[in-house]
């Protein structure tokens, strides 16, 4: 290392530094001491035309250059430099970030710049995270903020938004960024939690669809105003169907022209991996499909240098909220409703169950909702108006008809406005009665009949408590059911209602817990409509015993039950009983040799030899 003395004025800054805030008053320090006690740590040079730019020692010279102003030195004053003349962009701007973070922090926001330029070059997280001397979480942390919009960079810089919040930004598109800190400015007040909620707990409104909304046959929800920003869907699930199907199709648009396509589907996107693609240059597309079907996309963009291992180490932000839970709402309270009912009919061949019930529900012990106002469970009018209702439902339907006409109610004191009855079940349980033409006929019931009346009350009011959530706990619900030793699939088979509203990858999951891969084949030839269909009919096969299916098939098939519609439910990564000793078979490879599935437009398979 050779030290020369050069002339203040041939010195020159870095439009690279990494470094783009300084502390006014630090500075004013640093030059009061290079005054009294001269310059002790020399500058690192490289020449650049006639001039020397600086590699590191930036601070220094602005405070040589502060003294300038102050007429307290020359301008032509002596500056010890150590002049590097291989450097290359990359090392240069290397050196400035090590030298800046080693002998003073950087600012959260040039850390992020200077890191991204770095990873983008294809240096890796340990050797970034080494010769800055940080951890490799602070580089990834601090790269996430380097895809913010230019407007939220200049406010973390200025001070003016936490740490914390600008890592919650991230979360956002830029233009979400924008409204959010125009709120902000406004007097609104979010931390880093609130950021978060807001940004990724929004309901999928009108607005949010890509695909006409003449494809949605569900309902919507609207405020007074009813503008697209505020209507929503209801059904959930059916909107990301839609809305997933048209992202694959813009997908497959852009891939006739673009040089590529990406559809990035958590909630950050890393944008930092990307720049703007030069003039004539072949650019590719991104689509950014967030978890809460907002779709973004970018095109004219070009891949940075990154190396595959950073790329997919820092593809998710260090804030990112936990994955959509496995069931959506309308899925849990549907297979509630399933199970509900299933207890219900146990509870009709069960008499001392039912007055064990019975007398706990009048105790007012209850899991979640006490209902012994007979009010009937959320069950039965979840089923009511459905075409294609369970046994369980028809079952307890039929009871409640007969003790309808054994007690001969009517419905002569209903009001006429009232709206229509919904089955049987809800006529018995009415709350307009008249008490003591009740009371005579139930006096001349018999003893057995008393039994089952109070029985069949008690079995209409009996469910889950909380219809809304997986009950996985030790509950009274799941107690009981268990001691009924209740059976789903004596119940329930899995239907189109419940395999529709399943991903793709979980029906080909099935498909291979079921052992319905070794009848359907190849899953990828499939769609996902089509694969839910062919594994519906082949669950109403099996469980109709179907002689032309092999019976270790349709017993495998006739086994199969979704973890949530256990007792109790069974969370996700849980070992099962019916997986021991099939895990081989499950997931064995769909090799050249396997049978093909050829799909006629109605969704029939049959067997083509490979």
């Amino acid at each position: 290392m050779t030290i020369q003395t050069i002339p203040l004025t041939k010195i020159t800054a870095a439009e690279g530094n990494p470094r783009r805030s300084m502390d006014a008053t630090a500075l004013e320090g640093l030059a009061a001491s290079i005054l009294t006690d001269g310059l002790l740590q020399n500058l690192v040079v490289r020449k650049k035309g006639r001039k020397f730019e600086i590699v590191s020692g930036e601070r220094r010279y602005r405070a040589l250059s502060l003294l300038v102003e102050r007429n307290a030195i020359a301008k032509d004053h002596p500056v010890p430099v150590e002049v590097r003349g291989d450097l290359s962009e990359a090392d240069a701007l290397r050196l400035a970030t090590v030298e800046n973070i080693q002998r003073e922090q950087l600012a959260p926001m040039d850390e992020a710049e200077a890191f991204a330029t770095l990873l983008g070059a294809g240096a890796s997280l340990e050797d970034v995270a080494a010769k800055a001397g940080v951890s490799v979480l602070t580089v990834k942390r601090r790269v996430a903020l380097a895809s913010l919009c230019d407007e939220v960079k200049a406010l973390v810089r200025e001070g003016e938004i936490t740490l914390s919040a600008a890592e919650a930004l991230t979360l956002g598109t830029h233009d979400q960024q924008r409204v959010l800190i125009e709120r902000l400015e406004q007097g609104y007040h979010y931390d880093g939690d609130d950021l978060r909620h807001l940004l990724t707990g929004e309901k999928p409104a009108v607005s949010l669809a890509i695909f006409p909304l003449e494809q949605y046959e569900g309902s919507f929800t609207a405020d007074l105003f009813a503008d697209d920003d505020n209507t929503v869907f209801d059904d959930v699930e059916w909107f990301f169907t839609l809305q997933e199907a048209a992202v694959a199709a813009l997908a497959e648009h852009h891939a006739e022209n673009a040089a590529f396509v990406e559809v990035l589907t958590e909630s950050y996107a890393p944008w930092w991996q990307y720049r703007e693609a030069e003039e004539d240059e072949h650019s590719g597309v991104v689509i950014h499909f967030k978890p809460s079907g907002r779709v973004e996309v970018r095109e004219g963009l070009v891949r940075r240098d990154v190396s595959p291992s950073v790329a997919e180490e820092t593809a998710d932000a260090p804030t990112a909220p936990k994955e959509r839970p496995e069931y959506s709402g309308p899925v849990i309270r549907m297979m509630n409703a399933h199970k509900s009912l299933a207890v219900m009919e146990t509870l009709l061949t069960n008499p001392r169950k039912a007055k064990e019930v019975a007398v706990i529900s009048l105790l007012n012990g209850f899991d979640w909702t006490g209902r012994v106002r007979l009010d009937a469970h959320p069950a039965l009018a979840y089923f009511a108006g459905e075409d294609n209702q369970p046994t369980s439902y028809t079952a307890l339907e039929r009871e409640a008809q007969d003790m309808v006409t054994a007690i001969g109610v009517t419905d002569n004191r209903r009001q006429s406005y009232a709206r229509p009855v919904r089955g049987a079940w809800e006529t018995l349980l009415a709350e307009v009665k008249n008490p003591t033409a009740l009371y005579e006929v139930v006096q001349g019931f018999s003893d057995g009949e008393l039994d089952q009346l109070h029985l069949l009350l008690t079995a209409l009011t009996f469910g889950q408590g909380n219809m809304d959530a997986l009950d996985t706990a030790d509950s009274l619900f799941n107690r009981v059911a268990a001691d009924l030793d209740v059976s789903m699939r004596a119940h329930w088979t899995p239907d189109e209602a419940f395999l529709t509203r399943r991903r793709k990858d979980q029906l080909e999951a099935i498909a291979k817990e079921s052992g319905a891969i070794t009848r359907l084949g190849r899953m990828k030839d499939y769609s996902k409509s089509q694969l839910a269909a062919a594994l519906a009919r082949h669950f109403q096969r099996s469980a109709e015993d179907d002689a032309t299916l092999p019976e270790e098939l349709r017993k495998r098939a006739n086994a199969w039950l979704p973890d949530a519609m256990r007792f109790p439910a069974v969370t996700e990564g849980a070992d099962l009983p019916w997986q021991e000793g099939e895990a081989d078979e499950a997931n064995a490879d769909d090799t050249d040799g396997d049978p093909t599935p050829a799909v006629s437009g109605e969704g029939e398979t049959t067997q083509v030899a490979a």
